[in-house]
């Protein structure tokens, strides 16, 4: 029951990373306001991580939006996360200046309130190395064969320890 228990868990989690790993690649509208993201660069390190997911949660109203907080936005069709560090007022319309933690200067285009995807939640450190690591196709069928081939020795053994009960039943009642 317990490797049951755990090839169960096993293959879930494998579904949750799959699925994070759909959410960063295509257009989605989350999971109730929800997305997650792949940072693949180290313009925030120290404090997000290249490999790390970070989950952000989409902001309904830019008022809730402030200098220091992360959000990632949409520049040509490229998530970036970067940090908040200046809300400039343009033309009657708010426009964000943002910069990696990691680089020098700010980004040279201010946002606007559309071009951003939402506000961070949390980050999970590594996360990211694990998806990309499992997308190689090759990898991904070894693990589930490997799942596969665990679940069937399981029952394996469990049949074998079946039948053994049913033959010491059959000699005491014989006796």
């Amino acid at each position: 029951m317990i490797i049951t228990n755990i090839i169960l868990i096993i293959l879930l989690y494998n579904l949750v990373l799959l699925g994070i790993s759909f959410i960063s690649k295509h257009d989605f509208n989350g999971f109730f306001r929800y997305k997650a993201y792949n940072i693949t660069t180290n313009s925030m390190e120290p404090t997000i991580n290249m490999g790390d997911i970070i989950i952000v949660k989409k902001v309904k109203d830019e008022e809730n939006l402030k200098n220091g907080d992360i959000i990632s936005f949409n520049k040509n069709g490229e998530i970036i996360t970067h940090r908040i560090i200046d809300i400039v007022e343009t033309n009657g319309e708010k426009r964000y200046i943002t910069k990696g933690d990691n680089n020098n200067i700010p980004d040279l285009e201010k946002l606007s309130f559309s071009q951003i995807e939402g506000v961070k939640v949390i980050s999970i450190p590594y996360l990211g190395k694990i998806i990309e690591f499992l997308e190689n196709q090759i990898i991904f069928l070894i693990i589930i064969l490997t799942i596969l081939i665990i679940y069937l020795y399981k029952l394996n053994k469990t049949e074998k320890i079946e039948i053994r009960r049913d033959k010491r039943r059959k000699l005491k009642v014989s006796k």
